[in-house]
Order: structure tokens, then sequence, then C-alpha cells
């Protein structure tokens, strides 16, 4: 990087929005300037992924055509897939770009400069891996409301303990059960206080955990929030408590952040997580191809970040997207 000019800063998007905001999150708290390059794959992404996973083979020409200099200083990826084009642009640059990349990249770290990543990932300690307790946020000061949600807000008994609600996945089973029961003990909680639950679902939340909230809620002058009003980022900034199904470390690490009393909502490893991760837990230091969010709820509920639907905490936290973008910055001798 030549002195006295801002470094040129390219960020590797690619098709997962979850992956893309952690990027973005990072990049815009660093306060620089940057460029983004969106990669697509093609069918080669499915076949023989192991022997695929170094070369540039699985990507589209059509993503490939802006990696062309003037090189950047640094390159921002996240997981496996954008390994290899990050590789690339760095022997492309004479070896000048530093390379950082978030998440698992399932690479040994030596390879970059610098990898930031959180407890669920099985990446090895070394100088040069930042382990973050959880997950980066583009959620920063509230959002300013509209008169709508102004006034929807205030239409409401306070204080507003707030349920969301994310889905099962390859791993983790939520069931109907659990979130009938959650929305039931939440909702009595909040009567006796005066107040009033709310309830909220992701994309991803499977219709069935919708109709047990509603069953749960169905006596009571509750709340569940269907549509794109109010906003969801003005439900963490108004709600008094969080209470958040354990499947969604973002959303997890969202709730914690409000600084408020949070909640988790236990989930159940399915019979194939037990096979591929086992019965028990990872230690502090561990190896392999699969991810363990029980590492990440250990952690937080070590740290006195989470408690329960009947007793949640709060606790004292930096922000992860500082602790990341002021590594990064320190990266770039800034």
């Amino acid at each position: 990087m030549t002195a006295g000019r801002e470094p040129l800063i390219w960020v590797l998007l690619g098709e997962r929005a979850g992956d893309n905001n952690q990027l973005l999150a990072l990049v815009e708290e660093m306060g620089l300037p940057f460029e983004t390059r969106e990669l697509r794959h093609n069918f080669l992404r499915n076949v023989a992924r192991r022997q695929l996973s170094k070369t540039m083979l699985t990507f589209t020409p059509r993503s490939l055509l802006r990696l062309r200099p003037p090189w950047p200083d640094l390159v921002i990826g996240v997981g496996r897939r954008s390994v290899p084009v990050a590789r690339w642009i760095r022997k492309r640059s004479g070896g000048k770009a530093k390379l950082v990349q978030v998440g698992n990249p399932r690479s040994d770290p030596a390879l970059f400069d610098l990898v930031i990543t959180s407890p669920q990932y099985p990446v090895p300690s070394r100088p040069n891996v930042l382990n973050l307790p959880m997950a980066m946020s583009r959620f920063r000061a509230p959002p300013e409301l509209t008169a709508e949600e102004t006034a929807w807000f205030a239409a409401l008994p306070r204080p507003h303990l707030l349920l969301t609600i994310g889905g099962s996945t390859a791993y983790l089973d939520l069931a109907p059960g659990v979130i009938e029961d959650s929305a039931r003990r939440l909702a009595k909680r909040a009567a006796k206080a005066g107040g009033t639950l709310i309830i909220v679902g992701s994309p991803r939340t499977q219709p069935e955990l919708i109709a047990a909230a509603r069953r749960a809620t169905a006596d009571r002058s509750h709340v569940i929030v269907e549509g794109d009003m109010p906003r969801f980022a003005a439900l963490l900034a108004d709600a008094d408590e969080l209470h958040v199904t354990a499947d969604s470390i973002s959303m997890l690490s969202e709730a914690i952040l409000t600084g408020r009393p949070v909640g988790m909502v236990p989930v159940e490893m399915n019979a194939k997580a037990r096979k591929w991760l086992g019965d028990e837990p990872p230690g502090e230091e561990f190896t392999g191809p699969k991810r363990d969010l029980r590492r990440v709820w250990a952690r937080l509920e070590r740290d006195g970040l989470i408690g329960t639907v009947d007793a949640p905490r709060s606790g004292p936290v930096e922000n992860p997207v500082v602790t990341a973008a002021t590594a990064v910055r320190n990266l770039l001798g800034l």
C-alpha cells in the first residue's frame, strides 16, 4: 500500500445473505472506502467439491470478469468458497494483497493474514485467528421509528417481551411443543407485569411453529407480527426483554447487543447431528468439518450473556464487529 493513500479494499460477496451481511458489517465499521465483487458458482460446485475447492472452476466466468487490476491491498471473504479466489487475487497482486477470511475457511489459517471466526467453527487457535464470542451484525444505532411504528408500539402495554422464532435446520430440531410452551410462559409473565408479548418469525420459520405460538396466545391480548411492519430492527430496539430460539446465532447476537435481558429458547440436536457431532459438545480446542452451535451457547452462558425464558440475563460485551474492525485496521497499519 502506497503511503498517503487509502487502501483499496475488495469484499467478496457470495450467495448467502447472512454471510454477506457479516462482511458488510465489518467493512462498514472500518469506515474506509471499499468495493464489492459478487461471486457466483456454476454446476461444478456440486461435483467433486473436495477436488475443486482449490480452483476457480466452480465460478461463473461473468463473476470473475471484475477481478482485474488495479489489485487490492486487502481482500475480505467468508467461508471456504471464496478461498481460491482470494488466494488467486493475492498471487496476481505479486503477494501484496492481504487476506482476511471470516467464518470457517476450512483451510490452514497460515494461508491468511487474519481469520475472524466464532466458537461454532473448528478453526484452530493461532496468533492470526480472532475468535469472537458471537456473530457480527449490521445493526448499530436504533432506527428512527416511522409514525406508524410509533403508534403501533404505543398501543401495546409495557413491558414488551419479544419472542423471535427461527426454525429447524439440518442438524437442529425446533419443536412446535417447545415454541408453544415458551410462548405460553412468556405470555403469562408479560400479563402478570401488565405488559405485552410480541412474537415474530423469520424467513425460514416453519408454519407449524407460528401456529404453535398462536395457540399459546389465543386467549390473551398479545401480538404475532405478520409482514414487514414494524421492521425487525424496530422490534429489537423497542423490546424490554428479548427471547430467541437457539438455532440462530445471528439473532442471538443481535438480541445480546441491545444490552437488555435475553433468554434462549432451546432446540434439540437431531439424529443426524448426533451422528456427525456426537452427544457431547467439543472442548475449547476442536477440529473437524462441521460447525457445532453448542460451543456458542456454552460461551454465551459462561459469560452471563443469555438466560432462559423464565430468567433472562444481560451482561457487558464489546460489539464483535468493533473488535474485528479494529483488528483489520491494525493489520493495515492504520
